[in-house]
Order: C-alpha cells, then sequence, then structure tokens
C-alpha cells in the first residue's frame, strides 16, 4: 500500500514475515530511489517490492537490532552495495554488525534522493537505541509505538520506565496530525495520527511513570530473552 505520497516523496508499507512485521520503502519521487526500513525475512521480496514501484533501493535503515527486523540485512547486501544505517547506542547494546555499517548519532539527518530527508530520533525503552525515523509530517517507529500499543519492555535491554517517557517525548514534541507508521500488524488499522494514538492508545492514558510500568510489566519479567527465530531449531 503506497501510505503517501506528497510534495516528492513517499511511504510504501508491506507486511512480511510469520511476525507481522511492516517493512517500509520510503524514497523520493524525483530520482525514483529510496531507503527500506528494516529489512527482514525475504530480501527479494522487497526488491520485488522496489521493482514494482519503480524505484531503487540505496539505504537500509533499522530501527532496532531484534532479529525480526534485521534478518535479512546480509542477504540483501549480497544484492544491493548500499549503506545500512543504525544507531550508535544500538550498536552497542547488540553487538549488530554487518557490511558497509554507519554509525548514527541521534538528529542526524539522511538525505534519500533530492527532496527526502530522514531525522534519527532516539527512542529507547524496547531497547536502548531503539531508533524512530522522523519524514516531515510522519514517524516511522519500529517497536516504539503500534497502533493502540506499544513495544514490549521485557527483553534483554528494554526499559519500561525509560519507555514511558520516550512516548511522553514524542506525543509532545511533534504535531497531533503526523502520521505513525508501526513495525509492526498489531491493531484495527495499518497506520494511525499521534492525535488517534492518544484518544485510543491505553499506553498513552497513563500519567504516572508507575502505572504505566504496572501495565506494561503485567506478566512478564525484566530480562527474558527473544522468542527464537521460527527457522532456528
Amino acid at each position: 500500500v503506497l501510505t503517501m505520497a506528497e510534495e516528492g516523496i513517499f511511504v510504501h508499507q508491506f507486511e512480511l514475515g510469520p511476525r507481522d512485521n511492516f517493512i517500509y520503502l520510503i524514497g523520493d519521487k524525483a530520482t525514483r530511489t529510496c531507503a527500506v526500513v528494516d529489512p527482514a525475512w525475504d530480501e527479494d521480496v522487497i526488491l520485488e517490492e522496489a521493482e514494482k514501484l519503480g524505484v531503487e533501493v540505496t539505504h537500509a535503515l533499522c530501527t532496532h537490532s531484534h532479529f525480526d527486523h534485521v534478518n535479512r540485512v546480509d542477504a540483501l547486501l549480497e544484492k544491493k552495495d548500499i549503506p545500512v544505517h543504525m544507531l550508535g547506542e544500538e550498536i552497542d547494546f547488540s553487538g549488530f554488525r554487518s557490511e558497509n555499517l554507519y554509525r548514527q548519532s541521534p538528529g542526524d539527518v539522511l538525505r534519500v534522493g533530492q527532496h527526502l530527508e530522514v531525522t534519527f530520533v532516539h527512542t529507547p525503552g524496547h531497547t536502548p537505541g531503539s531508533t524512530t525515523y522522523r519524514i516531515r509530517d510522519a514517524i516511522v517507529t519500529g517497536d516504539t509505538m503500534f497502533v493502540q500499543g506499544c513495544g514490549r519492555c521485557d527483553f534483554v535491554g528494554g526499559d519500561p520506565e525509560v519507555m514511558y517517557g520516550t512516548l511522553r517525548s514524542l506525543v509532545q514534541a511533534l504535531p497531533k496530525d503526523t502520521r505513525m507508521y508501526p513495525g509492526h500488524n498489531y491493531g484495527p488499522v495499518t497506520v494511525s495520527t499521534l492525535d488517534e494514538e492518544l484518544k485510543e492508545n491505553p499506553y498513552l492514558q497513563h500519567q504516572t511513570v508507575t502505572d504505566f510500568v504496572a501495565h506494561r510489566m503485567e506478566g512478564k519479567t525484566a530480562g527474558t530473552e527473544l522468542p527464537p527465530p521460527p527457522d532456528w531449531p
């Protein structure tokens, strides 16, 4: 689904893999170039989506290091010699490595083509270096915010108190009509706005960090490991 196409840029969202991941191609219409956000599960399908749109993948952006968001980075690089971008905080936490890996800092801006500028916003909580990508009046949030949800904080590196501050900062700092593109198809719709999330997202209703932590961590134990990938023995 081509979910945003205006003023020379586009966002193409499609679902891929057994965990309802959203992959994004965000790009510049003038040069027909784009970045893929969170290349996972099937590099051929990702490149086929780009071919259908008539665009060339020139960058890979990783919201965080969990395998269901990066497990086809290396395979993609075997077919496309492109830079891979991840916040330094996430690289240091996870030990993630790949060819062509660029260490980014919060606030960095990446230009794709002529018209698209992507800002790296540090949004920790799900992992220490989780990143939200801001593109004009939209954000691609990875596992930080979902439609009517937010990322788990019980995995190693997660911190519900940090997530509470991250979510509050996001909704307070950005215009309420900012479109939100999540990392998984976990909600009743595939794209939302911050205004809609402020009304409907239960994790944005808590007035204290104590209440948020109790809700987010209910029935969970901090510091648990990620479940194994489906293709692991």
